[in-house]
């Protein structure tokens, strides 16, 4: 099966367009394209007029975020949201024995966040490559299915193809080889389970430890400990490895993120994940917090990540899949 929509916006990529001139379809790969990533939100309804978001350009560095309206900013002509993942054929760009490091839009042009570059190769060879595609949460004129956005995994080059001709990305088993863009798949789908267990089954992570990311100050993330759950207001109580202060934070309007290499699909099938150790607030040193649910045997090769054997999911993944129905 396709891997499952996720809804809320938080630490997904972006791609937008900006100027007030009118925008000639014919001639979309010329429109500027700029593309980066959503860190946090000001709302959970993104339809919202008053919506905000907080995000990072790909071409900037981080200190240079600032927060957008996008829907009442007149500035965007587009703002489109990462949708899904799909296969779609590209120029191999590995006839180099290196990955192609550019976005480029067709065989005589190249360009990255909407400049010209020039001096560049393209290869006749094509391949089957995996991209995220996008739907758009502000759109001022048409786009038409057939000349809609994609960017590759792994280089992050941008291209306009019909989306009814997209394969969906299923055969995870792929990403265990040594494919390029393994990687970048691999990271890609532990991000999106990793929100869903954060939003969905919250209870489970008392005692994780995860990566925070810091909508105020002079640094990015912050590291800190789950240490407790609101269930009317779905905040996560977090205790600050740095300062041993307590936060409450919201998964769906802050990107967070799980610490550890292999705990997100621990999780997911179930297995035990171990001790989490966690700083006390004495001076006593570490305080340790063991973390133990059901183990199922593990998935057989050949079945997606998310599947498991009948009669043994986990309650994390039941959980999971019927919030999806």
């Amino acid at each position: 099966m396709a891997y499952k929509f996720r809804e809320e916006i938080v630490g997904k990529r972006f791609l937008s367009v900006s100027g007030f001139s009118k925008l000639k379809v014919n001639k979309i790969r010329e429109w500027g394209w700029r593309a980066g990533v959503i860190r946090a939100a000001s709302h959970k309804d993104y339809n919202c007029h008053d919506l905000q978001v907080l995000v990072e350009y790909d071409d900037m560095e981080w200190q240079r975020r600032e927060w957008l309206s996008p829907h009442r900013d007149t500035l965007f002509s587009f703002f489109l949201i990462e949708k899904g993942l799909c296969w779609s054929e590209r120029s191999d760009p590995r006839h180099n024995n290196s990955l192609v490091t550019i976005d480029h839009y067709n065989n005589h042009q190249h360009r990255i966040n909407g400049k010209s570059i020039k001096g560049s190769t393209t290869s006749t060879t094509t391949v089957a490559w995996p991209a995220i595609t996008f739907y758009p949460l502000v759109a001022r004129a048409e786009l038409t299915e057939v000349l809609m956005p994609i960017e590759f995994m792994q280089d992050k080059r941008l291209e306009f193809v019909d989306y009814s001709k997209l394969k969906p990305f299923t055969d995870w088993e792929l990403t265990k080889g040594t494919i390029p863009w393994a990687n970048a798949v691999r990271r890609w789908a532990e991000m999106q389970d990793g929100q869903r267990i954060l939003l969905t089954t919250p209870s489970v992570l008392v005692g994780f430890r995860v990566e925070v990311y810091r909508a105020e100050g002079t640094t990015q993330w912050y590291t800190a400990v789950i240490v407790g759950y609101n269930e009317s207001t779905k905040d996560l109580t977090v205790t600050d490895d740095t300062v041993l202060e307590d936060h409450n934070e919201d998964p769906g309007l802050v990107q967070m993120r799980l610490i550890g290499d292999g705990v997100v699909e621990c999780i997911m099938r179930g297995e035990v994940v171990g001790m989490t150790p966690r700083r006390s607030r004495s001076s006593t040193g570490l305080m340790t917090h063991a973390i133990v649910v059901p183990r199922v045997p593990k998935r057989p090769r050949g079945r997606p990540v998310n599947s498991t054997l009948p009669g043994t999911q986990s309650p994390v993944s039941q959980h999971l899949e019927k919030g999806a129905k």
